[in-house]
């Protein structure tokens, strides 16, 4: 099941080691301990701030099928996809903006610096090869310094076992959909391994609502996603250690980007508009055990490289736009990281690292006319220092100390700091915990010297033109948590308060004649209660409620505040009511929210609070042989997590796994 607690990695200071994992590590984590993108597991009753494991035997019994479905059952997350499956998507943590939220895959940043605000498209993850998803909450830059304001998403993948085995698995269903699997992992001497292969494709539904489509009715947008992974690791002899990950996925998706008619009438149906992507994402560690263990050095790097494009033809009757906009971003971090048992009771850990981002965009768009040469092109580097202390004090009290100097180029050098104390209480199986920490993220490389068309309801208004002098976001948090446990362990119930100051939020604002730029706003707060009830009455069955309170206050709304519910509750469950045979739900309630029409400018709207429904079912024929069948959106709600841009209804799929 899923492991989750108001634990955190703020007080897994080991985690701040760059968090690139070493193999090694990865065979401790056991039901009493919590890994998060480092070397150092430690005991989930000795961390402080909130935290949620998705691990992969969850992933399997609730049959998520990308990143995307796997986040929504985690608290204070919204997940907002722009469409079908494939489809550019957001996630909201606590009420920060989508891009303060830092993305991780073994500890490397895929945040895409070719984006406009610098976050990560969460679509076209696939979970084929994915061992669990950490996700840490409340600010976190002292561990993993910029972009880290209102959490972290860490991604870890799977290792190979002592015995070899391959799986294949093939599912297929309505709305046109194939979806294929393919893993071989295991270990020979001491050297492991696992690769994976998949490819998902759907004819898809149309993302235009039908009160925005036009006279040639509807039409599918399809999406299709390739993606290869590996990961070896290996034992040199008994002090180093090291591994290497690579993942590539190429994803093509059907968009209906905004257009306009010779007549200027708009069109928000475009039968040809296409957005393909490519990623490729590598990373290594050599990982050392000196000093009879009690010195844990380890040098990792990691490197990303994101490539998009957006192409557009004319459309007999409908838009008359040509596009052809492409992007690359790509990262590069080196990091070399030290944990040293200075006592029974203190686990220091210090280091440093290296990042490099850079932007490119070229290509046009010809807007009826209005040609607009899209090249631009900016790099940045950034430094970091980090040092931290995670304490014990006997078998009750525990806390961390964290501190980072971040220095990056052209920017104001950052300090940010943790401190996240906590008391564990066995006789009553009570925890109670405080953090509090600070956060930082520098403007996006797009932000500062990106440019590109402004367009309302399909017309061409004006061009953005990026901000040099913007200044950092910066935020500042606190939250507090108790957890008890009930009849042996067999019930547990939690409630966590947050509150997040956030002080120079950028956002766009209109400088005249259409035109735009980026600039920081006066600050905003994000409060609000993260609250749960878990049921284990027996091993079998396990049932959880989740419930989190969003508010946010601000002098006046901005765009940078859309798409956030005050209230959202999630439930999932599951029951292996014969050996073999497993039944599952999730479900999802989003409240109304605000949010910006696509088919008009200059004023908000509230969209109606909407129920998601998947059922999932499971039978072991074999132990080589399983069947498996899922409806997606049960209750067939129409709903837009985008404004203008409509989710699939009601989706049935059935497949076969076989394991050999």
């Amino acid at each position: 099941m899923t492991i989750k607690g108001w634990g955190a990695v703020a007080a897994l200071i080991p985690a701040a080691f760059a968090a690139f994992p070493a193999h090694a590590q990865e065979a401790l984590v056991t039901e009493e301990l919590l890994v998060s993108g480092g070397v150092e597991p430690i005991p989930t009753k000795e961390v402080a701030s909130s935290y949620t494991i998705v691990t992969a035997e969850e992933i399997e019994k609730f049959q998520y099928q990308d990143i995307t479905d796997a986040l929504r059952s985690v608290p204070g997350l919204h997940v907002v996809p722009s469409g079908a499956r494939g489809t550019v998507t957001s996630v909201f943590t606590r009420g920060a903006n989508s891009n303060q939220t830092l993305v991780l895959v073994n500890g490397m940043p895929i945040n895409d610096p070719s984006s406009p605000g610098g976050a990560a498209n969460l679509a076209g993850i696939p979970l084929d090869n994915v061992g669990r998803i950490e996700v840490v909450r409340g600010p976190q830059s002292s561990l993993y310094g910029s972009q880290a304001l209102g959490g972290v998403i860490n991604i870890i993948t799977k290792s190979g076992t002592s015995d070899p085995r391959s799986t294949l698995r093939v599912e297929g269903g309505t709305l046109g959909t194939l979806n294929t699997y393919a893993s071989t992992g295991g270990s020979f001497g001491a050297t492991d391994y696992f690769f994976s292969f998949s490819r998902e494709d759907t004819d898809g539904n149309d993302i235009t609502p039908t009160r925005l489509r036009d006279a040639r009715g509807e039409e599918e947008d399809g999406t299709e996603t390739l993606s290869a992974s590996a990961r070896v690791a290996t034992t040199f002899n008994e002090h180093v250690s090291g591994s290497v990950f690579l993942q590539y996925t190429d994803a093509e998706a059907d968009t209906d980007a905004d257009g306009s008619t010779a007549g200027f009438v708009s069109v928000f149906q475009n039968f040809d508009s296409n957005f393909e992507s490519q990623r490729f994402f590598a990373s290594g560690d050599l990982s050392g055990r000196f000093l009879d263990g009690k010195w844990r050095p380890r040098l990792s790097a990691g490197y990303s490289a994101q490539k998009s494009d957006s192409s557009d033809n004319p459309d007999p009757g409908g838009s008359i736009f040509v596009d052809r906009a492409g992007n690359e971003g790509a990262t590069l971090r080196l990091a070399f990281d030290n944990a040293f048992d200075l006592t029974p009771q203190h686990l220091v850990t210090f280091g440093g690292s290296y990042t490099r981002d850079e932007f490119e965009s070229d290509g046009f768009r010809d807007l009826g006319g209005f040609i607009i040469d899209l090249n631009s092109d900016a790099d940045t580097d950034a430094s970091a220092v980090y040092a931290g202390d995670h304490m014990t004090f006997g078998e009750r009290f525990f806390a961390t100390l964290s501190a980072r100097y971040d220095m990056p180029e052209d920017i104001e050098d950052r300090f940010t700091f943790t401190v996240a104390p906590g008391y564990y209480h066995p006789e009553t199986d009570t925890r109670v915990t405080f953090s509090y920490g600070t956060g930082f993220k520098t403007p996006s490389l797009f932000q500062r010297f990106g440019f590109d068309v402004n367009t309302f309801g399909g017309f061409p208004s004006g061009v953005y033109t990026g901000n040099p002098d913007l200044k950092p976001e910066k935020s500042k948090g606190w939250e507090a948590g108790i957890e008890q446990g009930f009849f042996g362990g067999k019930a547990t119930a939690g409630a966590t308060w947050f509150d997040t100051e956030i002080e120079d939020a950028i956002s766009i604002v209109f400088t005249g004649g259409g035109n735009s730029t980026a600039v920081n706003i006066d600050e905003f707060d994000t409060k609000g209660l993260e609250t749960f009830v878990e049921f284990n009455p027996v091993a079998e069955l396990t049932t959880r409620i989740d419930y989190t309170l969003t508010i946010l206050n601000a002098d006046s709304f901005t765009t940078t505040m859309i798409r956030r519910p005050r209230h959202r509750v999630g439930l999932t469950t599951s029951w292996e009511f014969l050996p073999g045979t497993v039944l599952s739900a999730n479900a999802e309630w989003i409240d109304i929210h605000r949010d910006i029409p696509r088919d008009s400018f200059g004023f908000y709207l509230d969209p109606g609070p909407y129920t998601l429904v998947n059922v999932a079912a499971s039978h072991r024929l074999t132990e080589s042989v399983k069947l498996t069948a899922r409806v997606n959106n049960l209750l067939d709600t129409r709903y837009e997590p985008a404004n203008g841009f409509e989710a699939p209804g009601i989706e049935a799929l059935a497949g076969v796994t076989f394991t050999f």
